[in-house]
């Protein structure tokens, strides 16, 4: 018998500036690219669903993953920055890279869907959409620059 109950650390009461959003976005695409090089490794492809024959159909580039997919990527990205947050760490970006103006490049040139961080945090998925300045359901200014994603 399994008595294992898995009980993670509550970080509901953490609070991210929106700059992290470009963060939990880097490593959503890491943490996939990551799984995906493993099951490669193991000799899997991309196919439909299928555990015997070693295909899965997410292993395809973060950028064609369905929505759903990248969503559960980007939770536990968030979930990760939360926890450095609250064990007391500090995240400091000291300076642009070269990496991190590819990241840029790909967010702009993605088709994707953006949220309400404060809707977010409260475990609601709210879509917002380009040139939105306030959340139409919890009233939260933004704050996004827009021009990055033209």
């Amino acid at each position: 018998m399994n008595n294992y109950n898995p009980k993670p650390i509550d970080v509901s009461d953490v609070q991210l500036n929106e700059d992290l959003i470009d963060l939990r976005e880097a490593i959503a695409e890491n943490a996939h690219n990551v799984w995906a090089a493993n099951r490669m490794a193991e000799g899997w492809t991309c196919g439909p669903r299928d555990d015997e024959k070693k295909q899965n159909p997410c292993l395809v580039p973060y950028s064609k993953l369905p929505e759903v997919e990248k969503e559960y990527d980007r939770a536990m990205a968030m979930q990760t920055i939360k926890l450095m947050k609250k064990l007391g760490y500090d995240l400091v970006k000291r300076e642009d890279t070269e990496l991190y103006r590819e990241l840029l490049m790909r967010l702009r040139n993605a088709d994707q869907t953006f949220y309400c961080p404060c809707c977010m945090a409260k475990g609601k998925k709210t879509p917002v959409y380009k040139r939105q300045i306030f959340c139409d359901v919890c009233g939260h200014k933004l704050n996004i620059d827009w021009s990055l994603y033209d």
